[in-house]
């Protein structure tokens, strides 16, 4: 006699809000594992995190993942191969392969998972004092770390902020945000690069994005901001909208060409 059978597998999903302090990508084995083996974390074309000879390897990580991920100590003697994701935003969704290899580079184990970050979105209300678009990272960033705000639509993307050899850039700013944005002070020390935009209009509806990089470092946020406006009908009923999906970008445009 014969029988087939076809056996499917899930990939293990891990879901977690943008803006948290970290995630874990778990992998666990019971299987002792020899001291000479390599454990190798990767995304779906790049090296995240590698451990080999009792520790570490820094230098195989690629700038996009440089100071963001951790192994447990003693993993080796605990099977724990858990990988834990420091701040974790949108460019971070992915599928992440944990692989274990002998001396010989043979697979001796290895485990998927993928990895689903939420978007980050912020509501306001049209004629708030301010909204913070929220980005926080590592701290103790390079001196040489340029920060800069930008925003999607319309197109070209516009520049909000730009933070570059520790200070504030206002002349590569649009005029639509002059005197409008701020950011912490110490923000390379801290890793809070949250942008703090001043009295918000419907006009400020749309996707941001903040890109942070160095010699060494490449790292990205994607902030969706939503404007609620206040209308009056007729009767004096005051009705808020969410203006998100329906905004005119005309003003916005007129007034850049001023």
């Amino acid at each position: 006699m014969k029988k087939q059978v076809k056996l499917w597998v899930k990939v293990q999903q891990v879901e977690v809000d943008s803006g948290v302090e970290s995630v874990q990508l778990p992998c666990k084995t019971t299987v002792h594992l020899p001291e000479d083996v390599r454990v190798e974390w990767r995304d779906s074309y790049r090296k995240v995190d590698v451990y080999q000879n009792g520790s570490g390897q820094p230098e195989e990580q690629i700038e996009f993942y440089k100071d963001r991920t951790e192994m447990k100590r003693d993993l080796l003697k605990t099977g724990d191969l858990s990988l834990t994701l420091k701040y974790p935003t949108d460019r971070d969704r992915d599928t992440f392969t944990c692989s274990v290899y002998n001396r010989e580079g043979n697979v001796l184990m290895r485990k998927q998972l993928e990895l689903q970050v939420k978007d980050c979105q912020v509501e306001v209300e049209e004629g708030a004092d301010s909204v913070q678009l929220p980005f926080r990272t590592t701290g103790d960033l390079p001196k040489d770390t340029t920060v800069e705000w930008s925003r999607e639509e319309p197109k070209p993307p516009m520049i909000i902020y730009v933070y570059q050899n520790d200070s504030d850039q206002p002349e590569e700013q649009n005029q639509v945000y002059r005197d409008r944005t701020e950011m912490k002070r110490d923000l390379l020390k801290t890793g809070d690069l949250s942008l703090t935009l001043k009295c918000p209009k419907d006009r400020d509806m749309g996707t941001y994005i903040c890109s942070v990089f160095s010699r060494d470092i490449r790292r990205h946020q994607t902030v969706l901001l939503k404007v609620k406006v206040r209308t009056q009908d007729k009767d004096g009923t005051v009705d808020i909208r969410d203006r998100s999906s329906f905004t005119d970008p005309t003003p916005l445009m007129a007034e850049q060409s001023v």
